[in-house]
């Protein structure tokens, strides 16, 4: 989902405090808290303020509506993942304590300071930052569509690399990465804010969109966009396994929240939270 920091600044957020950090485990256990980083805006796993009401209002039709949280700042937020950490804090017998920051760098920086326990906002697992952070087995599999207005007009990718053709994502994210592997014969344009994403989504003079399957779907169900796009190929073509990060070295903290996670999906507890969320959700858990 998040764009791929330069692995430099990842190894000196991270590396230095590696090896000092307190086991998470033993941490909970003493201080009967759980502290877990969050950054809003991917729905509907985390979201705040205005957000987080509309999120509330969306599910209200099927009680119970998501219920609220407040972040360490005050800010009231809910989604998927805030309901998922609040039943890890249960199972450990300890307080939830989220921390909003507002930058993804301030996630990695907040683990490497020991601020976090884990940090829990629909966050891709990739090869390279596990270079420097330690993630749990996947949660929910997302992957990147291409969206076009004309099907019959682009009903395979191979058709949207001419020079003629304008391409839009969010610039600083996979979906950038994409683009510029794939469709690298085509006017690539990058944009700024998930607005600009909306916009050119509506925007005729745009021939395609790539985009995350959860933004896509958050797009239509909140009615973000009004115009009837479609999937090329009718696939995704990239699959991004969501997953909580935790600090590197600290086996026996990733060991629980694996079984953790096992055992809500084996008790139901999982899928019954899922099956709120289902409008966003459909069958990808």
């Amino acid at each position: 989902m998040r764009g791929v920091k330069l692995l430099a600044l990842l190894l000196t957020l991270l590396s230095s405090f590696a090896a000092r950090a307190e086991p998470a485990l033993h941490s909970i256990a003493q201080h009967k808290v759980l502290k877990v980083g969050m950054l809003a805006g991917i729905a509907p796993f985390v979201v705040s303020g205005a957000d987080a009401v509309e999120l509330q209002k969306l599910l209200s039709s099927e009680p119970p509506p998501p219920p609220m949280q407040k972040s360490t700042d005050g800010r009231t937020l809910c989604g998927f993942d805030v309901e998922l950490m609040t039943e890890v804090a249960r199972a450990l017998g300890a307080r939830l304590e989220i921390t909003l920051v507002d930058r993804f760098d301030d996630l990695l920086a907040g683990l490497r300071d020991g601020r976090y326990d884990l940090v829990a906002s629909g966050l891709t697992r990739n090869l390279e930052r596990a270079k420097v952070l330690a993630f749990t087995d996947p949660y929910f599999a997302s992957g990147l569509q291409v969206l076009v207005h004309d099907p019959k007009r682009f009903a395979v990718i191979d058709q949207l690399r001419r020079a003629d053709l304008h391409v839009a994502f969010l610039g600083g994210t996979t979906a950038a990465t994409f683009a510029g592997q794939e469709l690298k014969g085509a006017h690539l344009r990058a944009l700024t804010g998930e607005a600009a994403l909306y916009a050119a989504m509506d925007d005729p003079k745009i021939d395609a969109v790539v985009v995350d399957y959860v933004t896509a779907r958050d797009a239509q169900v909140r009615g973000r966009v009004k115009a009837a796009l479609f999937p090329v190929e009718e696939r995704r073509f990239t699959t991004e396994h969501f997953s909580f990060a935790v600090r590197q070295g600290d086996a026996d903290w990733v060991a629980w929240l694996n079984l953790f996670l096992k055992d809500e999906k084996s008790s139901g507890g999982f899928h019954r939270l899922a099956a709120r969320y289902n409008a966003w959700f459909r069958t990808e858990r």
